[in-house]
């Protein structure tokens, strides 16, 4: 995506209107709700704007992070009708009978494997701490004389 588009989506979510400087950081959460918009942009024709009402909720759903790349069923759907996000483990009708599907955790694994990729092998990439073991737990009794 380019910096326009960014820039305008960063206007429609609240939350990463804080973020400036020459290379503000995201979480993957947070890179995770702009893979969400991108698909919904591309894919379905979305107006960006017309997810300010859930973009709260998109933020929320997509912070376990961890758990969706676990493989556990994180499936939510966005009812068009009221512009919620629903759960997918939820019995609630739709409104008006059109929700969108989103698949967290498969969109969650093809960022992980994307972020992976542009690292390539370079061993510095993945470069190793060069911390010395540590002791855990509570120090030592010392003996009284």
């Amino acid at each position: 995506m380019n910096e326009q588009t960014l820039r305008y989506w960063k206007r429609t979510y609240s939350a990463l209107a804080g973020r400036r400087g020459y290379g503000p950081c995201y979480t993957f959460s947070e890179v995770l709700v702009l893979l969400v918009t991108k698909r919904l942009v591309e894919q379905l024709g979305v107006d960006v704007s017309k997810l300010e009402p859930i973009a709260v909720a998109l933020f929320e759903a997509c912070k376990s992070s961890v758990l969706l790349l676990s493989g556990a069923d994180h499936t939510v759907y966005v009812d068009v009708a009221c512009m919620a996000i629903v759960p997918g483990n939820s019995s609630e009708k739709s409104a008006g009978g059109v929700r969108i599907e989103l698949s967290l955790p498969d969109l969650a694994r093809e960022l992980r494997a994307r972020i992976l990729d542009s690292l390539g092998d370079d061993e510095a990439a993945q470069m190793s701490l060069a911390l010395g073991p540590t002791a855990i737990g509570s120090p030592p009794k010392q003996k009284q004389a």
